[in-house]
Parts: C-alpha cells; sequence; structure tokens
C-alpha cells in the first residue's frame, strides 16, 4: 500500500465515523422499545423512528464506503459489505417513493410503514408483529424469519415490506465488520497519519445587548 495524501481519506473516516456511531446507539435500545409496544402503543413511533432511521443510515454508509479513494470495488470486504446490506437500497427506495407507491393502482396490502416484529424478550421462541395504520381489506405482513439449522431468530427485530424483510441484527454485525477493516485500512493509507482524539470542538456564541445613552 502505497502512502496518501489525499485529504478525502480524512473526511471520509468521519463520513464513516458518525453514522457508525449512530447506528450503535440505535441498536443499543432498538429491541427494547419494540418490546414495549405491546403494554404501550405511544412506543410504536420511536419504534418505526429508530427502524427507519437505521435504514437510511445503512444507506448513508454504503454510499462513503463507495467512495473512499483507493478501496477497489473489487475489495472483498467492501463487496461482501455491499452484498450483505444491499436490502437497505430496496427498502429506502421504497420510502424515498412513498408517494408513488401511495398512487398505485391497485395498491399494495402491506401496511405504510411494514409490518414491525421481534422477539419476545422473556420467551426466545416467540415473537410479535405490529400492523401500524388502518387495516383496509386485505392486509399481508411478514414476521420475524426462524432459521431451522441455527435453531434460532435470525434477528431480534425485523422490519417488513412489500414481501421484504429487514432483519437489523445480521445487517449491524455486517456493519460493524465492515468499520473494522475500513478504518485501519484508512488509518494505513494515509501517509501523515491520522491522530485519533476523543475531543469535541464546542465553539460557543452570546448575542449581548448593550443599552447606549440616550436610547
Amino acid at each position: 500500500m502505497h502512502a496518501s495524501t489525499d485529504t478525502r481519506l480524512v473526511r471520509c473516516l468521519d463520513g464513516l465515523a458518525i453514522p457508525f456511531a449512530m447506528l450503535e446507539q440505535i441498536q443499543q435500545d432498538l429491541h427494547m422499545v419494540c418490546a414495549a409496544i405491546r403494554d404501550n402503543r405511544q412506543s410504536l413511533p420511536g419504534a418505526f423512528l429508530r427502524c427507519w432511521s437505521f435504514i437510511d443510515t445503512v444507506h448513508r454508509i454504503r454510499e462513503v464506503a463507495q467512495a473512499v479513494p483507493g478501496l477497489s470495488s473489487k475489495t472483498a470486504e467492501l463487496r461482501l459489505f455491499l452484498d450483505a446490506t444491499d436490502i437497505a437500497e430496496k427498502f429506502r427506495h421504497y420510502i424515498q417513493h412513498l408517494r408513488s407507491e401511495l398512487s398505485k393502482v391497485p395498491g399494495n396490502t402491506f401496511p405504510v410503514w411494514g409490518s414491525l416484529s421481534w422477539v419476545d424478550p422473556e420467551d426466545s421462541m416467540l415473537t410479535h408483529t405490529a400492523l401500524a395504520g388502518a387495516q383496509v381489506g386485505e392486509t399481508r405482513f411478514v414476521g420475524c424469519v426462524f432459521d431451522t439449522v441455527e435453531r434460532k431468530w435470525v434477528s431480534k427485530v425485523a422490519l417488513s415490506v412489500n414481501d421484504l424483510s429487514f432483519n437489523f441484527d445480521p445487517i449491524f454485525v455486517a456493519c460493524t465488520r465492515f468499520i473494522d477493516f475500513v478504518v485501519p485500512w484508512i488509518l494505513a493509507k494515509y501517509s501523515p497519519g491520522i491522530q485519533l482524539r476523543e475531543e469535541l470542538p464546542v465553539m460557543s456564541t452570546r448575542v449581548q445587548f448593550v443599552k447606549r445613552s440616550g436610547t
């Protein structure tokens, strides 16, 4: 690997670090927020907020990953990451074009914001599915997927639209593996060396009105 002074590497590092930190925060309490829905329906908007924010953030990471200077599209780690997270593009396309989705005649029979499923926190073999919005005529939905080989649920939380399931746990693992690869790769490639410091410059501005005599 040849040393580089391309400052775009540093920018891409920032472009990856913040979204991944966002994913970590969402992942930390996603299952807990979903599990609260059965007893508190007011938890549903917060759960959807986390789910769709997660999906959009994965999309951002994918975009930045493909913009890293010198990182070939044929790199195995990048290809594995893009393949594992391709479902995020399908979900994002759906929600970004929701206007056209709702204009279709006849419309699809899935809940507009999807069906949200989660594994019961006290019974690992039990799952629940929430269907948000009005149920007009036939309503289709997909729940959590059970892996009969591994004998476990693929994900503790899943969101489904149009017969597609977004399984959060394996997507988060795929993002983690890619970040664990690409951050050291960028640090090693940038020749001046990137000093990572846990510092956050905060600049403050105060507006102060000065009373003038005679006014």
